[in-house]
């Protein structure tokens, strides 16, 4: 988790600020929940939470980006064996096979965040349809 404890805030902030500044809590959707009736948890988890989830979801696919390259920059100062480290050690040695298998690697797991951003919004917001 080399790029989580600073970027980790980032995430509270936006929900938090989302949720405060009003765009989420006073939309038309959430008070006609309220005027429906249903309880408050039922109105701010189902409703509210759901629309302000969405920035926080678009700052994790990035933010999941950095952990997994930033593992390179961690595991390579303070000599714990990982991928990163066999990474840089790879191109000191000029082992192209291995520089291009985890090249290709890293790809793919920052193609899977992607992905899984992509995945999650409809999940948190109906109104996204991909066609």
């Amino acid at each position: 988790m080399a790029g989580s404890p600073p970027l980790s805030p980032s995430l509270y902030t936006q929900a938090r600020g989302h949720m405060s500044r009003g765009t989420a809590v006073y939309a038309a959707y959430v008070r006609t929940a309220w005027a429906k009736g249903l309880s408050s948890r039922v109105v701010i988890v189902r409703h509210a939470l759901r629309n302000a989830l969405i920035p926080v979801v678009t700052i994790g696919g990035p933010l999941v980006t950095g952990i997994i390259t930033g593992s390179v920059v961690i595991e390579t100062i303070f000599g714990v064996p990982g991928l990163g480290k066999e990474f840089v050690e790879s191109i000191i040695v000029r082992d192209y096979g291995i520089v291009v298998g985890l090249y290709t690697f890293y790809a793919i797991l920052v193609g899977l965040a992607n992905l899984g951003v992509d995945l999650i919004y409809p999940v948190l917001d109906p109104r996204i349809r991909y066609s």
